[in-house]
């Protein structure tokens, strides 16, 4: 989800506040085949579990059982690198808090660390999850962030595959991998670059395209825009005319509620299968929050809303089918 970032302490959390972890996604769609590479012999697909994709103000997040038998509802944040819990949730659970430590080594305001214990989606168990506990309900009474009790960020699925089923309305997800598995299609490759010089670690993406011309993007889930080209990479992607367009849309969970100015693209693509024909192409204004030129855009929902989306945390890799 696209939103302004602010560096806790990197080596205890980095944190955004709530989210355009820039602009701001998960995914995984595996085939059963055995295959060998040269000498690099790749493991059976392995089984997916998970449940039903629900819509949480209209982004994608699901019902997650705890071993209590609560019930919460939660965004899937692939733009963040925290799961996030509401902090009147918390205390309702009897969660134990324990204080995010700021770089002066004192408690942070306004955030601790919990755990939910025993995590499921549907059938699929995530089990102990760490999760930063906050006030997100204040950015939700704003109509700031979409209406859930929390998020699960990628590193929930850390070493598994992540399907995103935006057709059949799923999200399913593998046990912790051991071996690699085989594309079952052209694949990208998963790198995950800070955001900006002091941002959290997002996860980012080749292979997409925009007129042809690849660009490496962040995957955001939360982002509700199709793709955003930031101020640096619009002339080498020929885009200076589209970037000027006299449309603008308001995107309300990114950085607080910013406007972008909104171009049309011929295609939007991913490993030259289009996903979008033609397609808005958005720019930042200045009160988006930028990644000092460290890639090229954000992609997020409305590219992905007629695809799958399958993310290989394991392997670091990234397909689409539509």
């Amino acid at each position: 989800m696209l939103q302004n970032v602010e560096t806790i302490n990197q080596s205890e959390v980095s944190l955004q506040q709530f989210k355009l972890s820039s602009p701001v996604s998960i995914i995984l769609i595996l085939l059963g085949i055995f295959q060998v590479a040269g000498s690099q012999a790749y493991a059976q697909a392995p089984a997916l579990a998970g449940g039903p994709m629900l819509e949480c103000s209209g982004l994608p997040c699901v019902d997650v059982t705890l071993a209590s038998g609560k019930h919460l509802r939660m965004l899937i944040d692939t733009g963040n690198v925290n799961s996030m819990l509401d902090a009147a949730v918390a205390k309702d659970l009897g969660l134990s808090l324990e204080p995010v430590m700021g770089q002066d080594g004192k408690p942070f305001p306004g955030y601790s660390k919990a755990i939910l214990k025993g995590a499921n989606v549907g059938n699929g168990a995530l089990g102990d999850l760490k999760v930063l506990v906050a006030d997100i309900g204040e950015y939700i009474k704003k109509d700031q962030m979409p209406a859930a009790q929390g998020t699960l960020a990628y590193t929930a699925f850390k070493n598994r595959l992540l399907e995103m089923d935006y057709k059949k309305h799923t999200v399913s997800f593998s046990e912790p991998l051991v071996s690699d598995v085989a594309c079952p299609v052209k694949c990208g490759e998963l790198t995950f670059p800070t955001f900006g010089k002091k941002g959290p670690p997002i996860v980012v993406a080749t292979q997409f395209s925009v007129n042809g011309k690849e660009v490496a993007v962040q995957i955001d889930t939360l982002f509700s825009g199709t793709m955003l080209i930031y101020p640096t990479s619009v002339t080498k992607l020929g885009l200076d005319r589209e970037s000027h367009s006299a449309e603008k849309r308001f995107f309300k969970y990114t950085d607080g509620g910013v406007d972008m100015m909104e171009g049309k693209a011929s295609t939007e693509a991913f490993a030259g299968n289009v996903l979008a024909k033609p397609a808005p192409v958005y720019f930042a204004t200045p009160a988006v929050h930028l990644p000092d030129g460290m890639f090229d855009g954000t992609v997020g929902h409305e590219l992905f809303r007629h695809a799958v989306l399958t993310l290989d945390l394991h392997n670091n890799r990234v397909w689409l089918a539509n």
